[in-house]
């Protein structure tokens, strides 16, 4: 049976060929689709370490260049703050979660360096933003003015960096000379599709006048302004602008969203589209064979056989089509191209398999029942 089915695609090699290369796009798409569900779900349904619920990003800027006024300026600010009992906790910092700034460093251990997101905060940070602490503590206010500067660093950092030893009391190096005090599980501060990634929470010394905080979920909705209008009579010169951290946590994941749904709508258009080839050319093969399909029934072929005949081609194709496919795909992990995890790539490889056998018996089960369905005389009359 093997063997006929071989014969028969040589034969027909010319239009088989498109059908082929149909079935090998169509793989490499789903490859790259499958690849890329496969890794933004598996940071998708990882925790993210922050609680942006009930807490506001208050964008501060003293419109001057004056570092003692500015000093005096954000302790009065503090000293406002401090006043409301709505607000359960705030904390300056350099800059926040999903907002627009990056700071990047490099952090030097024992030769050793990798680059990671820095933010100066201040001790009150884990309140606002609910962080959980995997080893070790946070730093203390008054770590501000030790001659060594005192971090805590992502779990994800630590694994990099010093494996499976103990990151606590380390010191890095002499580039950027901090001691460790604390190490955090997780900490998505991009969006919610983001990996574990490198991040480092050092005590800002920095006159700083943005902050977050902490807000009552029983507050009104008149709070809000009211807050607003207190802090910019504090400065004449003064810009603020409050932002909802859920707001731009939703606003950031919106940026993945788009693009992943506009690539899953085209790829889906041109899946449907081979499907379609894949479905006429199967068709017009049956009607070509029509002769073909009367001689096998009218020498004892069971419907059955000449239904499994049409499938079996198919599925021949198909599999010279993956076999293609699956030399370019494995470069991938090989390669280990954008630094994405193997599995994930192998993932995408099992998914898009799956896929395309899946299309090739649904567009060949009902033309290869159809053909099942010819009369043997009629066949043979006809032809």
């Amino acid at each position: 049976m093997i063997n006929h089915l071989f014969k028969l695609i040589w034969k027909k090699r010319g239009s088989n060929f498109l059908i082929m290369l149909e079935v090998f796009v169509a793989f490499l798409i789903l490859f790259a689709v499958s690849s890329a569900s496969v890794f933004f779900y598996g940071n998708y349904i990882k925790p993210s370490g922050i609680n942006p619920d009930n807490v506001w990003v208050v964008y501060v800027d003293f419109n001057s260049n004056n570092d003692s006024l500015n000093r005096l300026s954000r302790d009065l600010l503090r000293q406002k703050v401090k006043t409301y009992r709505e607000i359960k906790a705030f904390s300056f910092g350099t800059h926040f979660p999903y907002g627009n700034s990056t700071s990047n460093r490099g952090f030097n251990y024992n030769g050793k360096e990798i680059n990671a997101e820095t933010m100066g905060v201040e001790d009150t940070y884990p309140a606002v933003l609910g962080l959980k602490m995997e080893s070790g503590t946070w730093f203390q206010d008054r770590d501000t003015i030790q001659k060594e500067s005192r971090i805590v660093i992502t779990q994800h950092l630590k694994e990099e960096m010093f494996g499976s030893e103990d990151a606590i009391g380390k010191t890095t190096g002499k580039d950027y000379a901090a001691k460790i005090v604390g190490v955090i599980p997780n900490f998505k501060f991009e969006n919610d599709f983001q990996g574990n990634d490198n991040c480092i929470f050092s005590a800002s010394n920095y006159t700083l006048s943005s902050f977050i905080l902490k807000i009552d979920p029983e507050v009104s909705a008149e709070f809000e302004a009211k807050f607003a209008k207190s802090l910019q009579g504090l400065g004449k010169d003064w810009t603020i602008k409050i932002s909802h951290l859920d707001e731009m946590k939703k606003d950031k994941n919106q940026l993945v969203i788009i693009p992943l749904t506009m690539a899953f709508i085209v790829s889906g258009f041109l899946i449907l589209n081979v499907a379609f080839g894949l479905f006429g050319v199967l068709f017009q093969n049956i009607h070509r064979r029509r002769g073909e399909i009367g001689l096998r029934r009218a020498v004892g072929a069971s419907a059955t056989q000449i239904s499994t005949q049409f499938i079996g081609e198919m599925l021949v194709l198909a599999t010279f089509s993956i076999t293609l496919g699956l030399f370019f795909a494995i470069q991938f992990p090989i390669l280990k191209v954008f630094d994405v995890n193997p599995s994930v790539y192998l993932m995408g490889i099992l998914w898009a398999v799956l896929a395309i056998y899946g299309i090739v018996i649904l567009c060949a089960w009902f033309p290869s029942r159809q053909a099942a369905k010819i009369h043997p005389a009629t066949a043979l009359h006809e032809d």
